[in-house]
């Protein structure tokens, strides 16, 4: 009888060595793994920053961990990032870090601010020719707020095809814009129907290419000019 509890007592001591043997070298290969750094970082997607300013904007640089890198982590420093929406992370065995980055679309440069209005309604200094701009002063904040929300609803196609906005209110409608087109048409919406501006292609296809007012604010008729 003592012999069978000398060899349960043995085995049981053999057993919880073995698991702390597998239990330390875990935590020491955890351990080691948070000094690797890493070798090399590769940065997709970014349009307006460059590849050293999205390192910049995340915190990162030769010396950040391989390890402790990860996207919760860094989603602190996005809120804090003007120009970055959202970012993913893809390791490799050799160190190196892929970084897939969102940025926030560009909307229109405000001449009033001398600044570019991205889609979370922030202001920065870039200038990019093909986005439409704002050339007069909106008056009234709620109006900017829902100018600024309804452009982010427009395509990007059909933004490049937007030279100039004005605010344009009258009597009826204190929302009321005046787009002028690269193509030479001028187009006046409401912002409640500013959406209806990404079938202006087919609208200006429908009437051969004429060149005129599209009024997209009270219906949807074409003017030609005379």
């Amino acid at each position: 009888m003592s012999k069978k509890r000398k060899k349960r007592k043995k085995l049981r001591v053999k057993n919880v060595f073995i698991f702390l043997l597998v239990l330390l070298v875990i935590a020491g290969f955890i351990y080691f793994m948070t000094f690797l750094k890493i070798r090399t970082y590769y940065v997709y997607h970014n349009n307006y920053l460059t590849d050293e300013e999205v390192l910049k904007e995340l915190k990162l640089d030769k010396n950040s961990s391989f390890l402790l890198t990860n996207k919760p982590l860094e989603k602190i420093y996005i809120k804090k990032s003007k120009f970055i929406k959202d970012v993913n992370f893809h390791r490799t065995l050799d160190l190196e870090l892929k970084i897939d980055v969102e940025e926030y679309k560009l909307l229109f440069f405000d001449k009033n601010l001398n600044k570019t209005i991205i889609e979370n309604g922030k202001s920065i200094d870039y200038l990019d020719t093909s986005i439409p701009q704002l050339i007069n002063k909106i008056d009234n904040d709620d109006v900017y707020k829902n100018f600024v929300k309804k452009m982010g609803k427009i395509d990007d196609n059909t933004k490049e095809m937007i030279s100039e906005i004005s605010y344009s209110p009258n009597g009826i409608d204190k929302e009321r814009f005046l787009l002028s087109m690269n193509d030479g048409n001028y187009v006046y919406v409401t912002l409640t129907k500013l959406s209806k501006i990404n079938e202006y292609k087919s609208i200006i296809n429908s009437v051969e290419n004429k060149k005129g007012i599209l009024y997209l604010d009270y219906g949807n008729y074409f003017v030609p000019k005379e």
